[in-house]
């Protein structure tokens, strides 16, 4: 069940106290013999209330731990791989996830955005990036 938690919260410390509530409340309501899928679902339950509490930026936040401040200098990519990025994006995708692929990270512009600009569906946006993710992975683990 913890497992579970952190999956959904990538919040050790809130699956921790989510999992701890589940197991306070059978306990203190004195349900009858309780099976392991009632548990889990209980949690589930718990982690998508709190997770629908938690404000949009909290949310990215523990999805992504894009705390700056957690971020050493060390970790960000050298020139040498931004540029080899660069290279690929240019060299190995279509035009158009090139340019989805450059006003999503460069222009950091939202999905609905580019697909206004695009005349595309948000849904193709995802696609597109979604496949220039896939093949700029490929590429680069490659070299």
């Amino acid at each position: 069940m913890l497992t579970l938690a952190i999956r959904l919260l990538h919040d050790p410390e809130a699956a921790r106290d989510i999992v701890h509530d589940v197991f306070e409340s059978v306990l203190s309501e004195n349900l009858a013999p309780v099976t392991p899928a009632y548990l889990l679902t209980g949690v589930r339950l718990a982690c998508l209330k709190h997770l629908r509490n938690l404000s949009q930026r909290e949310r990215f936040n523990n999805l992504y731990a894009l705390d700056l401040d957690e971020i050493e200098d060390d970790e960000w990519p050298d020139p040498e791989e931004v540029a080899r990025l660069n290279e690929l994006i240019d060299h190995s995708l279509t035009e158009q996830d090139r340019r989805v692929v450059r006003m999503r990270f460069t222009d950091r512009m939202p999905y609905s955005e580019i697909a206004a600009q695009l005349g595309i569906s948000e849904t193709a946006v995802y696609k597109h990036l979604r496949h220039a993710m896939d093949i700029l992975r490929q590429n680069f683990n490659r070299k």
